[in-house]
């Protein structure tokens, strides 16, 4: 392996890690910064949650990135396939996009203090995890990946709006929007704000894809 092989090999391992940690102490309800539980759900329900999915998701790629390298450095393959970068374009505008709503929306928010929202595991899922992705991919990641690709990096969103906006829409009280079922707050100025919010939400990640993906031709290399 070369330097920025070896320094993507641990960069991935520590992402693989820290999900890892992050998932299991929110699912059994592990407080390890005090007993501070926003954006947070025990058991399976922390899945219903984007901050966890796009975390998931990342972990996901990056332990298919370290078996891939093995792979590669032991000549079991030639090189990494093309797919992975793609995966790891999605993968990283996923948790880029979970951290800065977290910084520039959400936590400016919070009733209480600013850093309630990176707490526990959420201090790896809005923050540390997305971070390393980022520097990940736009230092270390040799991507060859043409800009008509960019749209990948919008999937996992899309995928996630098939559920959450279906799930407001259903548990409208007089048609008005629940809180507990809009938890990012993102229709809190009414349901016929909508037509406005995913549009843009989805514009924000591309520009997300697109930013990253131009860092990485620039840094890269």
């Amino acid at each position: 392996m070369t330097k920025k092989e070896k320094a993507s090999f641990i960069l991935n391992l520590l992402i693989f890690i820290f999900t890892l940690f992050a998932t299991i102490s929110m699912i059994i309800g592990f407080y390890f910064m005090g007993d501070i539980k926003v954006l947070s759900s025990r058991n399976f329900q922390a899945f219903k949650f984007f901050t966890v999915d796009s975390n998931v998701f990342a972990g996901l790629v990056s332990l298919a990135y370290i078996i891939f390298q093995i792979l590669q450095s032991n000549n079991k393959i030639k090189k990494m396939p093309d797919c992975m970068h793609l995966l790891q374009l999605a993968a990283t505008t996923g948790v880029t996009l979970t951290m800065m709503v977290t910084v520039f929306f959400l936590a400016p928010q919070s009733t209480t203090t600013y850093f309630d929202y990176f707490m526990n595991s959420n201090l790896f899922m809005h923050l540390l995890t997305p971070l390393l992705c980022i520097i990940n991919f736009i230092f270390f990641e040799k991507a060859e990946i043409r800009f008509s690709k960019t749209p990948i990096g919008i999937i996992p969103m899309i995928l996630y709006a098939l559920y959450y906006i279906p799930n407001i829409l259903l548990h409208l009280d007089n048609g008005k929007v629940l809180p507990e079922y809009d938890w990012y707050g993102f229709l809190v100025a009414g349901l016929g704000t909508i037509w406005f919010v995913i549009p843009l939400i989805i514009l924000i990640t591309y520009a997300f894809s697109v930013g990253l993906w131009a860092l990485n031709r620039k840094l890269a290399k």
